[in-house]
């Protein structure tokens, strides 16, 4: 509708109201008042409170739609298949909310969970460039398993879905870059008894949450905020930190470091680590320049009291054992998965020399003091490792993918152990060829779900263009041992 008029949809019909000059002036200082104090924010359809909330519902939209799959759901496009296994396409879901070809980035399936008879998928793009930059809100989605069909469960206000996390029967999911005002951090959880969201927003000015864990009775988050340090010019003061909550969420005691982002939370023998970004020579030169870089230690270890000790001995080196350049070269640490007794990882690489970016997989058996046990999984040259499973029996799946030509990957699901000569063995449980990679892995040994998306380190296509395969984006894949 054009003009000034408000237009509420409902069931087809509209109503319309054109507000006179007095009424819009005073609706103005209104809204003016109420953004400044950053205690509202409108909303796609309705006015939308952001003031802290403990256990707020996320109702699902209405009315209820079906997301739509695409004509290619019926059958499976996967080729060159390991033998006693079978493929099934479950759809594209994303397609319905991300529908033009060329934004593959935010349908790309960046985690998978299991929760409830439903197979949850996360969506989105946080990043403040490229043609779909900052992609929200966020539709979750979810494969209703009996039904076999999908369903959307709530509109998160976050520009991605970056990461499930499992707590014993509750799952929950990080806000990986809230949508609205900054004051508060978001979380979300599933109630285990009807299977709704609730939004968590109590974190104290927490711009980004990319991890979080329990470790002694202590819901932990590791992300960054705008008041990291408290000199240099206000745009540059944000940066690393952690928190702890020792009320299930309700109060947060917050620990700024010096670094730029923390990345992940690596539960290991009753220990908790918390570890940054590892800066490249960009990164290492915006620290140098506001004065933190004398004072920066990558990773910090949690103390009984609440606090945390940093952990110089933990070193690039040490994290990202027979990598080129470490501690030279940026590193993201992410896709930590624990087992109680060992931690896995997976670091993004940045360039370095006339090495390519890549994503590295490892696993640790300890961090003690003067007992740093950290070893690198072998992938092929062009392989990039993608995502981890906990294997029942004590092991790990490791999720990767390998470029083998234009819209053409082998995705390849390998089950890792160590022996007991301490040594990493990998055998490969199955693979399969795609027109995309496998960005995300969920299920066991007898049937697995992959999400199929973006391939990695490569540009977004251009808005109008539709390079080969990248419709595909979004496409869930379900393997079953026959």
């Amino acid at each position: 509708m054009a003009g000034n008029g408000l237009r509420l949809g409902m069931n087809g019909f509209s109503l319309c109201w054109r507000p006179g000059p007095k009424t819009k002036g005073a609706l103005a200082v209104v809204m003016l008042a109420l953004t400044l104090g950053g205690a509202w924010r409108l909303g796609p359809r309705v006015w939308q409170h952001v003031e802290p909330a403990h256990g707020h519902p996320l109702l699902p939209p209405w009315p209820w739609q079906q997301p739509r799959i695409s004509p290619a759901a019926s059958a499976a496009f996967v080729s060159a298949l390991s033998p006693g296994w079978r493929a099934t396409n479950l759809g594209n879901p994303a397609a319905s909310h991300y529908s033009a070809c060329w934004q593959s980035l935010p349908r790309t399936p960046w985690g998978l969970a299991l929760s409830d008879g439903s197979l949850y998928v996360g969506l989105g793009n946080a990043s403040n460039s490229g043609p779909s930059a900052n992609a929200g809100p966020v539709p979750l989605l979810a494969y209703n398993l009996n039904d076999q069909r999908w369903q959307q469960h709530a509109t998160l206000p976050e520009e991605e879905i970056q990461r499930f996390v499992k707590q014993g029967t509750d799952l929950w999911i990080p806000g990986a870059d809230p949508r609205g005002s900054w004051r508060w951090g978001n979380l979300y959880r599933q109630n285990n008894v009807d299977g709704s969201w609730w939004q968590e927003r109590r974190l104290p000015q927490f711009i980004h949450v990319h991890d979080l864990a329990w470790h002694r009775k202590q819901l932990v988050v590791a992300g960054n905020v705008p008041d990291a340090v408290n000199t240099g010019p206000k745009h540059h003061r944000h940066g690393s930190a952690l928190a702890h909550s020792g009320d299930g969420g309700k109060t947060w005691s917050v620990h700024r470091l010096q670094g730029w982002r923390a990345t992940a939370l690596l539960p290991l023998q009753d220990q908790l680590y918390a570890v940054q970004v590892l800066p490249g020579p960009g990164l290492r030169r915006w620290l140098n320049q506001s004065g933190r870089l004398k004072g920066f230690t990558a990773v910090q270890q949690w103390q009984g009291d609440g606090g945390w000790l940093p952990r110089p001995d933990l070193s690039a080196s040490a994290l990202l054992p027979a990598v080129a350049g470490a501690g030279e070269r940026s590193a993201w640490i992410e896709r930590a998965t624990s087992n109680g007794k060992a931690v896995a990882w997976i670091a993004s690489l940045g360039p370095w020399g006339g090495e390519r970016l890549r994503r590295a997989a490892f696993l640790a058996q300890s961090l003690r003091p003067g007992a740093v046990v950290v070893q690198p999984v072998a992938l092929r040259t062009r392989e990039e490792a993608m995502d981890w499973q906990i294997d029942a029996d004590g092991g790990w799946y490791l999720l990767s993918s390998e470029k083998l030509g234009s819209a053409r990957w082998r995705n390849r699901i390998s089950q890792v152990h160590v022996s007991p000569a301490n040594t990493l063995h990998s055998n490969t449980v199955l693979s399969f060829e795609a027109p995309l990679p496998a960005w995300s892995l969920e299920g066991d040994q007898k049937r697995w779900f992959v999400g199929l998306g973006h391939p990695p380190f490569e540009a977004e296509p251009a808005p109008g263009r539709c390079p080969a395969g990248v419709h595909h984006s979004g496409t869930v894949l379900q393997v079953l041992r026959q």
